[in-house]
């Protein structure tokens, strides 16, 4: 499988719900790095990152712009849906949630070994209530 096509299931899995799909793409050392902990975490704080934000919210991740250069793909993308779900101490609100990011994949033998995503965290809790949305925009 080619490493764009990695990165698009990446994000079929997450939207469906897919955690044993999404696993069997991690590399046992798999890593990613994110705004929202202060240090990279391995495949298993992920993939419960993962089922967090699903039980918070419900939407899909667009893939608007892949580039894959030898074992890397840079994926540029939004995600639209709703909050349904407790998310950070904020309760349900349904509020529509919009938000674009980056994220970068290192590929090694097939699997996502290293993942590098960059979005805006207080643009999401602005959204729902939690921030004032004129001082994160």
């Amino acid at each position: 499988m080619k490493a764009k096509e990695i990165a698009k299931k990446w994000f079929e899995s997450i939207d469906s719900k897919n955690f044993e799909g999404l696993k069997g793409l991690m590399a046992k050392n798999h890593s990613f790095q994110n705004p929202m902990t202060p240090s990279p975490i391995g495949r298993d704080e992920h993939i419960g990152m993962m089922q967090k934000m699903t039980s918070s919210f419900e939407g899909k991740h667009y893939l608007d712009q892949l580039i894959e250069e030898g074992n890397h793909v840079v994926v540029r993308g939004h995600w639209s849906g709703r909050h349904i779900g407790e998310f950070n101490g904020v309760p349900r609100t349904g509020n529509k949630v919009d938000f674009s990011w980056i994220d970068i994949f290192e590929i090694v033998d097939g699997k996502v070994a290293h993942e590098y995503f960059e979005m805006n965290p207080a643009n999401i809790m602005a959204q729902i209530g939690a921030l004032d949305q004129k001082k994160v925009s």
